[in-house]
């Protein structure tokens, strides 16, 4: 696995022990996390005892969901922004 400047291959040693679900969604066009490295971090997160999710994006760069980058990439960022309130609907709650 490569570093990664995000800490992935720290991720990945920690992946397992995992204690709230995790989401993560990576551009397939990031020059700086190889999708080798997020298959990688796919498998190890698949032993964790919480639900944990990988999303890849074929035709995405690196801050794919900023709007004022010129990696914008509107289609994966919007469903990007579906998964993620999706996401939060379903593991997160509120007191009360």
């Amino acid at each position: 696995m490569n570093a990664s400047p995000l800490g992935l291959s720290a991720l990945v040693g920690e992946a397992a022990d995992l204690r709230t679900p995790w989401l993560g969604m990576f551009g397939d066009l990031d020059k700086g996390i190889p999708v080798d490295d997020v298959e990688v971090l796919r498998s190890a997160v698949g032993d964790a005892e919480v639900a944990a999710e990988i999303v890849r994006y074929a035709d995405a760069d690196h801050g794919f969901h900023c709007d004022v980058r010129s990696s914008y990439n509107q289609a994966a960022a919007k469903d990007a922004w579906t998964r993620t309130l999706a996401w939060f609907d379903a593991y997160l709650t509120t007191p009360g």
